[in-house]
């Protein structure tokens, strides 16, 4: 037993330990434990990580008791190449995925494409932020339902459908076009093909962003606009997507502003007779909506609640706002 409590013993426990936890993540990302499970995700790979190193841990103390110390000695070294190298390579991944999103912060620029490769425009900072709803809001012939995401985690091709028979099931209908995503050394999404014409309100996959504005919906499709340019519109299956209608969409954006020049206010109620409120603020948070108006948070530049209120964000299907997906 004197043995096992040797330095090259201890040493060997520890390095087990680490290095199989670290195993256990990268195994966890490999067959993708976590997708899709929202907050719970981080906990869920975290758990693998810690049953591979307390398997490999008490695993440790019978390797050790069988091999002799010149063999740990080999095997710690290994070991601990092994982890420096987990690490490494895992950090060298960190940081090639901050220069890609650093390469692409800057907007695109909303124009026709003849390639296989859609345009789109999405505002990344306080400086440019207020150019892409302002086409939003200015160009688009109405302000549609909301928005459809594509839920490219589960089905990695989204069908586009011409005029569907809506007395039909969505099974009995062929798509003439598609796009198809995959993802890259990065393991970050994007997309492998798509049609010419395909140019989405918004494209960020970096970020997890890909939206089209909603024309209509019905039991299993939705119209959406796949050329935000001409308003060409196409259906897709509301189950390879997310469809979030104006209130929640709102709900989930990092802020919202009065258009230029508004002459819109803050107002203590939702109705336009009830009082104004002046707080210094830079960012309204959404955390209500209701009917066409939404109850916002007055944060400072800190992003320090400094008071609430409400807004008019629609009047007879136009929108009043701008609003912002990241900060």
């Amino acid at each position: 037993m004197k043995k096992l409590l040797k330095p090259a013993c201890i040493g060997f426990y520890i390095l087990m330990l680490i290095t199989f936890f670290v195993v256990g993540l990268y195994y966890a990302g490999f067959i993708e434990a976590g997708k899709n499970q929202g907050l719970a995700g981080g906990a869920i790979v975290l758990g693998w990580g810690v049953l591979f190193g307390g398997v490999a841990f008490i695993a440790a103390f019978f390797i050790a008791y069988y091999l002799e110390i010149g063999m740990l000695v080999r095997i710690n070294w290994v070991l601990l190449i092994a982890l420096f190298s987990l690490c490494g390579y895992k950090y060298y991944q960190f940081q090639q995925r901050d220069a890609l999103r650093e390469e692409t912060n800057e907007p695109f620029e909303r124009t026709p494409t003849k390639t296989t490769q859609p345009t789109a425009y999405l505002s990344m900072n306080r400086r440019n932020k207020k150019v892409l709803n302002r086409v939003l809001t200015e160009n688009d012939s109405s302000m549609g339902m909301g928005y459809f995401s594509p839920n490219y985690f589960d089905h990695p091709t989204l069908y586009f459908y011409g005029n569907p028979n809506l007395e039909k099931s969505l099974m009995e209908h062929s798509p003439y076009d598609s796009i198809t995503f995959t993802r890259n050394k990065y393991n970050s999404f994007e997309i492998a093909t798509a049609p010419p014409w395909l140019v989405p309100d918004m494209l960020k996959l970096d970020y997890d962003m890909l939206y089209f504005k909603i024309v209509s919906i019905t039991e299993e499709f939705a119209e959406i606009v796949v050329n935000a340019q001409n308003n060409q519109t196409a259906y897709v299956s509301k189950r390879s997507g997310k469809v979030k209608l104006w209130p929640e969409f709102l709900l989930g954006v990092h802020s919202v502003e009065f258009l230029p020049n508004s002459n819109e206010n803050i107002r203590a109620r939702h109705f336009e007779a009830s009082g104004v409120i002046k707080t210094p603020h830079s960012f309204m948070r959404p955390i209500r909506v209701r009917n066409d108006w939404m109850e916002v948070l007055l944060l400072d530049d800190d992003f320090q609640t400094v008071g609430n209120g409400w807004i008019q964000w629609k009047r007879e299907g136009e929108l009043l706002i701008l609003f912002n997906l990241l900060s």
